[in-house]
């Protein structure tokens, strides 16, 4: 295993030589005398973290070439952490040195074990850093898909699908659980297709009353019912030549289910009351959080309509099924998010971070978004905490190691089905695995198979 380095910047040989022995076992360590040594050493190989003695030549007394070489440390960019060791005579020191950006301080002699202790969160949050700097340039430049973030293979597969059905005019189903950002993929579909000049209407069929939902979708003219005192153009006439975005379609009424089949076969609708069939030009795109073909099953959703919708399926997946991007996203939102009041954040605390990796998002990238501009605007830190996003690592959020195999096994079954565009044969070969077994799994999570 690649041991993490760490150089020890220390005049006193002894103390080089005993902060070396007994930090060894963990990390790979370098020393350096004076800051010239310092600097050439870290130019070659910047460490993660740094140990540094303030009293350097060419006085040792002093702390002056000390806190010179700390902010030279601190602006070169590498995200390197300083821990800074003087003596207790020094203390004073020491805490200009933190307020100047050192990471912590300790005094002489060391305690290694208490030293270890902190250098283990200075390294990861040195590594936690780098990787969100690498992965913030990403973002800008690969991992945006019409304004949603994502690096995990399943979702690179379903951006190329999109990109692929946008350029035509087939029925679209997005079918995902709440939160996970199905309707902006519609819209991204939307503004691909060549209709993206024209209307892009959304419909959130769960949100409007049955006794309503009809006239909104199909128009009424005036005098048709009790209380239309004038004639109203639906939404999907309004739709016409563009995009209609029919929001938890899995909603829609039985009654409602018929007369837009007849719209997805015809091309035509007719307003409540009206006499005038009325030939439309629409691309509609359905989206659910519903199990569309257990609701067939149950006798909620007409399976005629199901096909008819069921053209191109995309199968958006759950935070937990990509957690790849959990950090991707947890840095991106607290970037946006701090911008709105001013950016002060350097970012999470390791634990903050151990929370939001090991939490299951029940509700997905729309809770995270809450949670972190919760936190953006609770936090008096530099760094945002547990409990600034209401996360407790090793609490709910936490996970028992047979979740822990749960997830993993729900992921490694996902991509697999996603690389091989959710053919059960070659899926199974994949994972080493057998068709039955594939099978079975799938049904254990309740895995969504794309037809």
């Amino acid at each position: 295993m690649i041991k993490d380095r760490v150089l020890i910047i220390e005049d006193e040989a002894s103390m080089a030589k005993q902060l070396k022995w007994g930090l060894a076992d963990m990390y790979d360590i370098s020393v350096a005398k004076d800051a010239s040594e310092a600097k050439s050493l870290i130019s070659l190989a910047p460490p993660s973290a740094v140990l540094l003695d303030l009293g350097l030549p060419p006085d040792p007394d002093g702390a002056e070439e000390g806190l010179r070489l700390l902010g030279e440390i601190l602006a070169n960019g590498y995200g390197i952490k300083v821990i800074v060791i003087t003596g207790n005579t020094h203390k004073e020191n020491a805490v200009k040195a933190v307020s100047l950006g050192a990471y912590d301080f300790h005094t002489k002699p060391a305690n290694i074990d208490e030293l270890k202790i902190v250098l283990k969160r200075a390294v990861y949050l040195s590594k936690l850093e780098k990787q969100v700097s690498e992965l913030r340039s990403l973002i800008k430049d690969e991992i945006q898909f019409e304004g949603m973030i994502a690096t995990a293979k399943s979702m690179m597969t379903l951006f190329d699908k999109a990109k692929k059905v946008a350029r035509t005019d087939y029925p679209v189903l997005i079918q995902g659980e709440s939160g996970t950002g199905k309707e902006r993929l519609a819209s991204a579909i939307h503004h691909l297709s060549d209709r993206s000049d024209k209307p892009l209407v959304i419909v959130d069929c769960g949100a409007i009353p049955e006794n309503l939902l009809e006239s909104e979708l199909f128009g009424h003219e005036k005098g048709s019912f009790t209380g239309a005192h004038a004639r109203q153009i639906g939404k999907l006439e309004r739709s016409q030549s563009g995009t209609v975005v029919l929001d938890e379609i899995g909603e829609l009424p039985l009654q409602l289910q018929v007369k837009l089949l007849r719209f997805l076969q015809e091309g035509t609708i007719e307003r409540i009351g009206g006499k005038d069939t009325l030939h439309t030009d629409v691309r509609v795109i359905a989206v659910t959080n519903v199990d569309l073909k257990e609701a067939v099953k149950e006798g909620r959703f007409r399976q005629d309509l199901y096909y008819r919708l069921n053209v191109v399926p995309l199968y958006m997946p759950s935070l937990r099924e990509r957690r790849d991007d959990i950090p991707v996203l947890a840095k991106y939102f607290l970037d946006t998010y701090s911008q709105e009041i001013g950016p002060r954040f350097k970012g999470f605390s390791p634990e903050a971070m151990d929370a939001i990796m090991n939490y299951d998002w029940p509700g997905n990238v729309r809770e995270m978004q809450n949670r972190i501009r919760r936190g953006v605007v609770m936090a008096d830190k530099e760094y945002i905490d547990t409990h600034d996003i209401e996360l407790e690592a090793g609490k709910p959020g936490g996970i028992t190691l047979k979740q822990a195999r749960d997830q993993a096994e729900i992921s490694a079954i996902q991509e697999a089905l996603a690389r091989h565009d959710f053919n059960i044969t070659r899926a199974a070969h994949d994972l080493d695995i057998s068709r039955p077994t594939l099978h079975d799994l799938i049904r254990k999570h309740g895995i969504v198979v794309q037809r």
